[in-house]
């Protein structure tokens, strides 16, 4: 067996494996919270792009340059995750604010002694120490990848096909 059709298979075994992870993550969240807001999203998107996963997992199909695409908007869609922010006042007097979609990965946390102090921190929680949860930045991340999975499989199997049809034309 030589190395590139090895190499083939191990991809193959590993986008079949992520695809079965991200039906048991939409699974896992059905179970927990059903459609629940923001869980709606989630789990259409996880489970549209881990049944994409398989597909590419069992017929073998390359995407190419297209898993650069896909990293790179990822990495935009984290980013942009960023403006979705959830804040709280709670357990008496402490303060939270979460950044971050579907789940906040990047947050704040601050504690006081009376509500008027909980209220002065939340009037400017850029100040607060910032921390990074790397389980919520995971499946934030994994939500991104198969988001953005999504979006460039389309373009990059229409775009396959157009310049194959090009190719196979002969010039006039």
């Amino acid at each position: 067996m030589s190395m590139g059709v090895s190499m083939g298979i191990w991809r193959n075994v590993l986008l079949v494996l992520a695809g079965v992870a991200s039906l048991c993550m939409v699974a896992l969240a059905m179970v927990s919270h059903g459609l629940d807001g923001y869980y709606t999203v989630f789990a259409l998107v996880m489970a549209l792009g881990g049944v994409l996963l398989l597909w590419f997992g069992v017929t073998g199909r390359p995407l190419g340059w297209a898993w650069v695409a896909v990293v790179v908007l990822t990495l935009v869609g984290l980013a942009l995750s960023l403006l979705e922010e959830r804040t709280g006042i709670c357990c008496m007097f402490g303060y939270h604010r979460g950044l971050g979609y579907p789940w906040p990965w990047l947050t704040s946390h601050a504690e006081a002694d009376t509500l008027a102090a909980v209220e002065a921190i939340a009037a400017s929680p850029q100040e607060l120490a910032k921390h990074v949860d790397p389980h919520y930045l995971l499946v934030d991340t994994a939500f991104w990848a198969e988001a953005a999975l999504l979006l460039v499989t389309p373009v990059a199997l229409v775009l396959r096909r157009t310049g194959s049809r090009r190719s196979s034309q002969s010039p006039v």
